[in-house]
């Protein structure tokens, strides 16, 4: 994720536009907001949870930074509303955590020693393009909603008129994968002649329309509201982001997402259908991850690859290990 270290003047706590901070030796802490300074200290409430305080002849190892990343807003307003629950002497909702991220590692390292690379891995969850397939399996997905949603093929579905022909070639792959439940992609099945119209220009608009992604997919989820009477699951709204931006946007599994945000952003929201703002703070803690991986020395194709380590490491059966 790309940071610049700004020159800005001192912090004044509470400002609205008071900068973000990160931890010049300790990255992993995440970003932080300035709560309160007095007798030459200040403290920092950071992303994992914890208000942390320096002295002064400290506080130069928090560097101001300006990310380029559209989750920032996201991200301020979680650690405002720490910082006000703490001030205020009331209760915030922060997720706990069921263990570290490096009792994480170890198990799936135990599961797949080699990791990301390991042939048992690329087996169970990676799969090839050719001969038979699993739903797990990502490769085969990933090249099928390729040429689902090719800006030549897709597009001329929708100039001819044949919406429903280039629905039912996006819901044929959101069924060959176990990111969707069937029965979520069986609701979709359903739309008569207009709905089908509208989630097909949903779906292109998604892949190849302007704007900024988060744009788009606010646009997506307000189809999927309106087309399924209420806002949808995470798993039918991000499984189609991604499988088309694997390697910037995150298929969410919330129970296990959730319990992840435990050990690396536990005071964001995560709400319980999809909702924008929600999702932002699931695909920063996912980034979050990745990065964490990467430290660790396991290098994720994408964010499918993450997908899958925080499944199989944070899934119900996977908790009797800690």
């Amino acid at each position: 994720m790309a940071t610049q270290t700004l020159n800005v003047p001192d912090p004044q706590p509470g400002e609205a536009s008071s900068p973000l901070y990160r931890h010049s030796q300790k990255p992993e802490w995440g970003l932080a907001l300035l709560a309160w300074e007095r007798n030459g200290r200040r403290a920092y409430q950071f992303e994992d949870g914890n208000l942390r305080k320096f002295q002064e002849g400290y506080y130069d190892l928090l560097d101001p930074v300006e990310e380029v990343d559209d989750s920032v807003s996201a991200v301020r307003a979680n650690l405002q509303a720490a910082v006000r629950a703490r001030r205020d002497g009331s209760e915030q909702k922060v997720q706990q955590a069921v263990c570290t991220f490096e009792q994480q590692v170890a198990l799936f390292t135990k599961l797949y020693p080699k990791g990301f690379a390991d042939p048992q891995w690329k087996a169970d969850k990676r799969g090839s393009v050719s001969g038979s397939a699993l739903k797990r399996h990502r490769e085969p997905s990933l090249v099928a909603m390729k040429e689902a949603l090719d800006p030549s093929r897709a597009g001329g579905h929708i100039e001819e008129g044949s919406h429903e022909e280039l629905t039912e070639s996006i819901l044929d792959v959101l069924a060959g994968t176990d990111l969707v439940p069937l029965s979520h992609v069986k609701n979709l099945r359903r739309l008569d002649e207009e709905e089908s119209r509208e989630y097909a220009e949903a779906a292109f608009h998604l892949a190849h329309g302007e704007g900024s992604f988060d744009e788009r997919f606010r646009a997506y989820l307000a189809v999927l509201a309106r087309l399924l009477g209420g806002r949808p699951s995470w798993r039918v709204a991000t499984a189609l982001p991604a499988l088309l931006f694997p390697r910037e946007e995150v298929a969410v599994r919330r129970s296990a997402f959730v319990r992840q945000a435990g050990s690396i952003a536990p005071t964001g929201n995560y709400s319980r259908k999809a909702r924008a703002t929600s999702y932002r703070n699931f695909r920063r803690m996912a980034r979050k991850v990745r990065d964490r991986l990467e430290g660790a020395g396991h290098e994720p194709a994408d964010l499918l690859d993450v997908h899958d380590f925080i499944w199989t490491t944070l899934r119900k059966s996977a908790l009797d290990h800690f």
